[in-house]
């Protein structure tokens, strides 16, 4: 083993225990007490593994753990706190010593001052473990099999200690002069914690810590966080900034030798699991190793296999999460209440029927938050978000959710198929150009659109985007005259001539959805549409007022806005892709969330969230986390 982290020495532990004859040694280039950081936080059940790998050494770290139960929130001079999140914290060289300890009973031979120079003199050995971190040497060497990829997080952050144990795990939030910092604090004993400090990168230059020593950037942070610290001091022990490294591996393995822990792949520590991934990596080589009898191609391929999914979610969670803490600022206004609400539910691993599941009275008083801002009712209890009205000036929605075309029953609004501004504009021949009466008794909202460089298509139960033979076929316009596809037809380019014409369309389209009794439209400004085309810079290639920069390429859809209502648009619905043929948007679990929430929340306008949203649980948790206001259910 190359690196007496807890995943080497863990790893040793347990070939040990496989087989007492195994000659097993660990090599370490640091003193047996040394280590840059302060405690390891474990949430609830990220031990349980340990329990059936080595019971002795498990009852030896949860004997050391400092657990507790809620959560903590400081925000704009509030304290909310959140029950049913169970965590363990335990002091990192407590938790080495241990470790080194069952491996010593064992008959590992440990070996600390070594330093590793390059791989030529441990490779006759059967198997060798590259667990030295993040930083790894092995990695280095191995680069050509293994494949690594390595970028960095914008932000910086430092790991300090505190000489005062924090009750609960404690999330602070500072607005200073240079820009925001946040700590997220642990006690790891009976009297420290770990202060694990994040800042964005222009605060760490307006603050000055790119010119501080380390004593300095450590007298910076007591002050700013003397409030939370009640008297005591901040620690330092090589308290750096640094920006987190994103690590990812094709492979694990290459010949003889395997990567474990952060050698092989991070996880932010904003989920706290970097550790816990560390030890279940060693457990399920021993466990591949000892099941394949030690031959050691397939023993690598059954632990690829076992680890990598399960590590590329937790990656993608923690991604997640990193991006939450990097982009904090634009939810600075919401109320504490609702700010706690979506710091909990950043990652889709808590929902709001979880968050009920712990602490139900946190949920019942965001619930009736909610629902007070909605309809200015102040209540002990109220239904789920996706149950609340919404109201857009006269027209009052009666739920949260939005199908597109259609059946009405359930949902607060129906969004209809696409209607056509003019023949010209239609889609496939089949697209509406009369828009049809409001239905009685729901809400419609009318989807007006002019399909541009997607026009003139078959219906799409033919399949997408295949143009119709050219004696059906009609002109197609465009912001520039640059096909939607290698196979499709390239349009003409829209003149100021045709443009007047597109937005007399459009007006008159709208006057008649009006007399028709509709209280709603859409304009269609997504999907590579002729609007849409205008937008993009993959399609907008116009050397006048209407290319060039946003402001220009926004200037025509805005002017075909502008004529039907002077003040924007009430609410956007949010979408993504299609905008060129070869566009792979990043599908999964509601994805379009993230998108809706940028808008929302950074341009400041409600939206409606569409992508994959395809429960109730998804619905309530975007809406109460103040990521949109409406979300279309995927049924």
């Amino acid at each position: 083993m190359l690196g007496a982290g807890p995943a080497g020495l863990y790893f040793a532990i347990l070939m040990k225990r496989a087989d007492p004859r195994h000659e097993v040694r660990v090599f370490e280039r640091n003193d047996p007490d040394a280590t840059f950081g302060w405690g390891v936080v474990f949430s609830e059940g990220s031990l349980d593994e340990l329990e059936h790998a080595d019971h002795e050494s498990y009852v030896a770290v949860t004997a050391a753990c400092a657990t507790w139960n809620p959560l903590d929130i400081r925000y704009r001079g509030t304290t909310t706190r959140v029950r049913g999140n169970a965590f363990s914290g335990i002091g990192r060289r407590r938790l080495l010593h241990v470790l080194q300890a069952r491996a010593r009973e064992l008959g590992a031979e440990l070996t600390f001052h070594h330093e590793v120079e390059g791989l030529g003199p441990y490779l006759d050995a059967d198997l060798v473990v590259g667990a030295d971190g993040a930083n790894s040497l092995v990695r280095r060497e191995l680069a050509a099999g293994v494949r690594p990829a390595v970028d960095h997080a914008p932000s910086r952050y430092a790991w300090f200690g505190a000489d005062l144990a924090f009750p609960v795990f404690t999330y602070v939030f500072r607005e200073t002069e240079w820009g925001l910092f946040q700590a997220h604090c642990y006690a790891y004993d009976e009297s420290r914690s770990t202060m694990v400090l994040l800042i964005g990168d222009e605060t760490w230059r307006l603050a000055g810590l790119d010119r501080l020593d380390e004593q300095g950037s450590l007298e910076l942070c007591e002050r700013v966080f003397a409030e939370d610290l009640c008297g005591h001091r901040m620690l330092s022990n090589r308290s750096l900034w640094i920006s987190f490294p994103w690590i990812r591996c094709r492979s694990w393995h290459l010949d003889n030798v395997v990567l474990l822990g952060d050698a092989a792949h991070t996880a932010h520590w904003s989920i706290g699991s970097g550790t816990k991934l560390a030890l279940e990596d060693a457990i399920a080589l021993a466990r591949a190793v000892a099941g394949h009898r030690y031959r050691l191609g397939p023993a690598f391929a059954e632990f690829e296999l076992e680890r990598q999914p399960a590590v590329e979610r937790l990656q993608e969670a923690s991604r997640v999460s990193c991006d939450y803490f990097q982009s904090l600022r634009r939810y600075f206004t919401f109320e504490p209440l609702q700010f706690a609400y979506q710091l909990m539910t950043r990652t889709p691993r808590i929902g709001h029927t979880n968050l009920t599941a712990r602490d139900p009275d946190f949920v019942r008083r965001v619930e009736a938050r909610f629902a007070e801002r909605a309809g200015g009712r102040s209540a002990y209890a109220a239904p789920p978000p996706a149950f609340t009205p919404l109201r857009l000036r006269s027209v009052t929605i009666p739920n949260r959710l939005v199908f597109m075309g259609g059946p009405e029953d359930g949902a607060g609004l129906v969004i209809s198929e696409p209607c056509a501004v003019s023949p010209e504009g239609r889609l496939t021949p089949e697209t509406p150009v009369e828009p049809p009466p409001a239905p009685a008794g729901s809400l419609l909202c009318l989807r007006l659109g002019h399909a541009g460089r997607r026009g003139s298509c078959r219906p799409r139960r033919s399949g997408v985007d295949r143009p119709l033979p050219p004696a059906e076929a009609w002109p197609l316009v465009s912001a520039s005259p640059i096909a939607h596809a290698p196979w499709m037809p390239a349009p003409r380019a829209l003149d100021r001539e045709g443009m007047e014409r597109v937005r007399g369309d459009f007006a008159a389209a709208a006057g008649l959805a009006a007399g028709l009794g509709h209280r709603m439209l859409l304009l269609d400004f997504a999907h590579g549409s002729l609007l849409a085309s205008f937008i993009s810079p993959l399609a907008n290639r116009r050397a006048d007022e209407f290319g060039g920069g946003p402001e220009g390429r926004m200037r025509f859809p805005l002017a075909v806005a502008a004529m039907l209502r002077d003040h924007g648009a009430d609410i956007l619905l949010v979408l993504t892709g299609q905008t060129v043929a070869g566009s792979q948007p990043a599908y999964g679990r509601a994805y379009g969330v993230p998108y809706a929430d940028r808008v929302r929340n950074e341009a400041g306008v409600a939206t409606i969230a569409f992508g994959q949203i395809r429960t109730l649980d998804e619905v309530n948790t975007a809406l109460a986390a103040g990521r949109a206001d409406l979300c279309v259910l995927d049924r």
